[in-house]
């Protein structure tokens, strides 16, 4: 199955910069179009910059630790495409290229929300997704979107281990739960989230979104046991 990998960030006090709402909603969107699957890079507000040109210890982008491992992903084949708003979303100096020859000994694609003025680009990237009909098909992504919340369904791919209930209105325990579950036994054991992966043989990112999710996941099992789930507003 084809995977996505959605890279989004904002550099600090740019006031015009892309809006980190509005990345996640968009940048997500083009994501589980390209792909079956989608892995979320969300780094929030995040310097652009590396080691290759600044010299910051509050940190730099390639030395966050899950920008390693995402691009260490990404070169061993992990992902089929590499999502963002635009290259500046991704890294704003030389280090793009090596997230870009990452990409590349993987063969995962490049592809951008936003449109990207290949004329001015600071790095050779050529291949990115024409924008000719993908604008209208988010749009109307966007306006489903928009009606679930308003009607406080949840909207999206089902998370790991989960699927949607027969009203298609809430995400409940699905096929994988119980490697979820796995996921908690062994983190409650003491395993590193690399152990875990390794034992339950999913990627390590999967296990992390599971145990960020700790509490969204045992709250969804609840609702599933008591029957709510056609029933409660989020």
């Amino acid at each position: 199955m084809s995977r996505a990998l959605a890279w989004i960030r904002k550099s600090k006090g740019d006031d015009e910069d892309i809006g980190l709402a509005e990345q996640r909603e968009l940048v997500r969107g083009l994501a589980e179009e390209v792909a079956g699957e989608v892995e979320v890079l969300d780094l929030g507000i995040h310097t652009g910059f590396s080691t290759m040109t600044r010299d910051d210890p509050a940190g730099l982008l390639d030395q966050n630790e899950r920008v390693q491992e995402r691009v260490g992903e990404l070169e061993a084949g992990e992902y089929s495409h590499l999502v963002a708003w635009d290259d500046r979303r991704i890294c704003r100096d030389e280090y793009f290229s090596v997230i870009q020859y990452a990409a590349t000994q993987g063969d995962a694609e490049i592809v951008y929300v936003g449109d990207v003025n290949e004329d001015d680009l600071t790095f050779d990237l050529k291949r990115r997704i024409e924008r000719d009909t993908k604008e209208e098909e988010i749009e109307k992504s966007r306006r489903a979107i928009d009606r679930r919340k308003e009607q406080g369904y949840d909207h999206g791919r089902p998370r790991f281990g989960m699927t949607y209930d027969d009203a298609g209105h809430y995400q409940v325990p699905g096929d994988d739960f119980n490697t979820v579950l796995e996921i908690f036994r062994h983190d409650r054991n003491g395993k590193s989230r690399r152990e875990i992966a390794e034992a339950v043989e999913v990627p390590l990112g999967t296990v992390q979104n599971v145990l960020d999710r700790h509490d969204w996941y045992v709250e969804r099992e609840k609702m599933a046991e008591s029957g709510s789930v056609s029933t409660l507003t989020m």
